[in-house]
């Protein structure tokens, strides 16, 4: 992550500047058209995209589980010493499929400390690691319950993501947002916009927004993060697990605990 980016970001808020997040979920079927975007990574070449395997009918009242594509995660479940951080409770996991390439991505991720992310190969034999701006030590995107895929003008999938901070003046926290997409085996970030709320000794919370240069208005704020981006076309609801929890997941079946499924 860009910290000369953020402190700038920061400092320039602090002279003076506020909220609406966003949220998402689904999983790989035919792609929807694409509608324009704003804020996107730069487009590379198209993917490997092999057809899903024959997912499991969606019901009324519950969306098709990702599981429902045969195979995967017993490959993720084989691979659980390359993406299994062994005796760190702090560590959260999830799978999912961000770009709807129909392969998935196993995420480890700590607050404010990691985000590895490895994606199921084309060949459905083993995972890959996912290249990401967010290195080992940085803060990375926040752990999402729920993300909104968009689809920008190239075809490829974003999200927002959330990225905390505590500032060194007590009672205040940095929300940096981000448009996020996964193409290719990378992950690429744009930081689009800033949000610092802050508590005084009486318990009032204040607000002020902004992007990397001026303040911004809480309308123009929630263009950036929301009403100026391509539409949502799918949502996935993601259930973390911690290392705790994670660590007697050794086969297909218990991964299914920390699966994506989708809402829409």
């Amino acid at each position: 992550m860009n910290k000369t980016l953020r402190l700038t970001t920061a400092i320039l808020l602090a002279m003076g500047m506020t909220v609406l997040p966003s949220c998402g979920k689904k999983e790989p079927e035919s792609q929807p058209a694409a509608s324009s975007g704003a804020a996107t990574p730069t487009a590379s070449s198209s993917a490997a995209n092999p057809a899903p395997a024959e997912s499991v009918p969606e019901t009324e009242t519950m969306p098709a589980p990702v599981f429902a594509y045969t195979g995967q995660l017993e490959v993720i479940a084989a691979n659980k010493s390359t993406w299994y951080k062994d005796g760190d409770a702090e560590m959260r996991y999830a799978i999912t499929d961000l770009d709807m390439n129909g392969r998935y991505e196993i995420t480890a991720a700590k607050k404010n400390q990691s985000f590895t992310v490895y994606e199921v190969t084309a060949d459905n034999s083993s995972i890959a690691k996912v290249n990401t701006p967010f290195e080992e030590g940085s803060a990375g995107p926040y752990m999402e319950d729920e993300y909104c895929l968009r689809m920008n003008s190239d075809g490829e999938y974003l999200y927002v993501a959330r990225e905390y901070e505590e500032s060194m003046n007590e009672g205040e926290k940095t929300i940096y947002y981000y448009v996020v997409s996964l193409h290719n085996g990378q992950i690429r970030a744009n930081n689009i916009a800033t949000e610092i709320r802050k508590v005084d000794a009486d318990g009032n919370e204040s607000v002020r927004y902004g992007d990397d240069e001026f303040e911004i208005s809480a309308e123009d704020f929630k263009a950036k993060t929301d009403k100026g981006l391509p539409a949502i076309q799918h949502k996935q609801k993601v259930s973390w697990g911690d290392g705790n929890a994670v660590a007697g997941m050794n086969d297909a079946k218990a991964l299914e605990a920390i699966c994506f499924k989708l809402t829409k």
